[in-house]
């Protein structure tokens, strides 16, 4: 009987063989999409930069509350915060901290930070696709993650003006108080949530990371629950009872981000002093129909400009590729994580938006981005329903012309990246706040602490020199607890005020604390210098006594 031949034997791959090619490949490819979305944020910064849009970002009297947070704990002053119901602690004060350290003056950190929010966009989408495309080729799953960041970048460039107030909800990402931290935790649920509906079963490690990121994130700022938890509950839930996802796994990320919610409101407790109103305060059913017109005007106000035209029909744009998304996936009975990217998204929008105006009441139209930024999910979603598709179809061919498309596309980012990096940068580090320097100048060196309102004392007492220390104070001269630290309060002594040109006191500054010594005229405001007169002993008595007792209610 001939003898069976023998198997040749397998010589190993050299070092320099197809494996490492490979890894060396995906490593350019990945790094190709990270420089693109870089250089999207960089076009989108300076486009908020070169506008109006500047003063939200770096001299609003909410955006500077980072960097007073930073000059506070640079001077050593007792860390005895008055913030709002969002605390700011996760992750937002961590990431501008470490900004403010490779940087040397607020503007560059603000700026950094937005920078590195838009990247962090990037990098939660293109995980993401990871879970939603796992067929496709690296290079579609980056392009369509870049294709995402580069529809945020389109928004932000319609938006220009310097209020909050307004419509233009994706150039708030670019700020560090306009919660992008619960953005970024309501994409990073929403990946974990993919990951285990991708497998059947929700992993130890899935479910621990989402809990942490539930608990961390609510602690920070309730909005996680409407924007993300609730969202992620009925979404689950609604596709587990129509038998579309299991109901294993629905449960259990269900209940984790339940649980993790619960925890991060009972962590808020020992908290509390640092929160100045609680968040049930914002809950105003009966002022529904006052929003809804509220809305609707600042609609009509949107749509006078043709930027204004383009911004509203991208944000449609979003919410019609949410809806269509759904409809899709659920008539062709695709994966079960294409459904649930099209669907939470389509939940998460409705749920912001009557909960805006239903629920809470409010006119405060940055409570609504997640209409900007849950559909970016349904993007990718709908890319994958879009190539499955036409890879079903006789006529699918590796289109060349689609390949093309795409590299001219990422080149032409590129270029634009590149082309406007350099005024970018120049306008990041020269960036002055001018009417601090007239305050500088008139405090010549010496130790002095003033009082003003919020909107004009709290840029002032962001970038003006370290000598110079600023306390908001209610136009009666008690102190404003928000948004400040009561302990630089502790033994002030305050000589001086400073009275903004668009402040409003129900007393005129001089009938309460008498004539002042000297008045110095500055751009946008006055310095009423009180010095070696009475109006010191009111301030010391108004100003100091208050925040005394306002510590004392708090528990510091």
């Amino acid at each position: 009987m001939p003898r069976a031949p023998r198997r040749a034997a397998v010589a190993p791959a050299p070092s320099g063989g197809r494996r490492s090619g490979g890894v060396a490949g995906a490593i350019g490819r990945e790094a190709l999409g990270a420089l693109v979305a870089l250089a999207l944020s960089v076009v989108a910064l300076r486009h908020v930069v070169a506008t109006e849009r500047v003063a939200l970002l770096w001299y609003d009297g909410d955006s500077v509350l980072l960097p007073l947070v930073h000059r506070s704990m640079q001077l050593g002053q007792p860390f005895e915060w008055a913030m709002s119901p969002a605390l700011f602690f996760f992750p937002e004060l961590p990431v501008y901290l470490l900004c403010a350290l490779v940087t040397s003056t607020p503007q560059q950190a603000l700026a950094l930070n937005g920078v590195l929010v838009l990247l962090a966009v990037y990098a939660l989408v293109r995980a993401a696709a990871n879970e939603l495309m796992p067929s496709a080729g690296r290079a579609a799953r980056i392009t369509v993650s870049a294709a995402a960041v580069a529809f945020v970048t389109l928004l932000v460039l319609t938006e220009s003006s310097a209020t909050a107030t307004s419509l233009e909800l994706a150039s708030l990402l670019l700020t560090t108080t306009y919660y992008y931290g619960v953005v970024l935790a309501m994409l990073g649920t929403a990946v974990l949530v993919l990951r285990a509906v991708r497998f059947g079963r929700a992993s130890v490690v899935v479910l621990v990371v989402l809990g942490l990121v539930a608990v961390c994130t609510t602690a920070s700022n309730p909005l996680y629950v409407p924007w993300s938890a609730a969202p992620v509950v009925v979404t689950l839930v609604l596709l587990a009872a129509v038998r579309r996802v299991p109901w294993g796994p629905a449960l259990l990320l269900s209940g984790t981000v339940t649980v993790g919610s619960l925890v991060g409101y009972l962590a808020r407790i020992p908290l509390q002093p640092f929160v100045s109103l609680d968040p049930a305060t914002y809950v105003r059913p009966s002022r529904a129909v006052e929003t809804l017109q509220f809305f609707a005007a600042l609609t009509d106000e949107r749509a006078g400009t043709a930027a204004g035209d383009a911004g509203l029909l991208l944000m449609f744009v979003g919410v019609l590729v949410t809806v269509g998304g759904t409809v899709w996936a659920w008539r062709v009975r695709t994966a079960r994580t294409v459904l649930v990217a099209t669907a939470l998204p389509l939940v998460t929008v409705v749920a912001a938006s009557i909960g805006v105006v239903v629920v809470v009441g409010s006119e405060t139209p940055r409570y609504l981005e997640p209409v900007v930024t849950a559909p970016l999910l349904a993007l990718v979603a709908v890319a994958e329903l879009t190539r499955t598709a036409v890879r079903r179809t006789r006529v699918h061919r590796p289109f060349r012309g689609v390949r093309a498309t795409v590299a001219i596309a990422a080149v032409a980012v590129l270029a634009a990246g590149v082309a406007t990096a350099p005024s970018t940068a120049h306008a990041v580090a020269t960036a002055r706040y001018t009417p601090s320097s007239c305050l500088d100048r008139w405090a010549d060196g010496r130790a002095v602490t003033g009082v003003g309102q919020f909107w004009t004392v709290r840029p002032l007492a962001t970038y003006s020199a370290r000598n110079v220390q600023l306390l908001q104070v209610r136009d009666t001269f008690d102190t404003y607890p928000w948004l400040v630290d009561l302990g630089a309060y502790r033994d002030a002594d305050p000589t001086f005020v400073v009275v903004g040109s668009h402040d409003l006191w129900t007393t005129a500054v001089e009938d309460s604390l008498g004539a002042p010594a000297t008045i110095t005229h500055c751009t946008g405001f006055d310095v009423y210098d009180y010095a070696g007169t009475s109006g010191t002993e009111v301030l010391r008595r108004d100003v100091v006594g208050s925040a005394d007792e306002i510590r004392q209610e708090r528990g510091f």
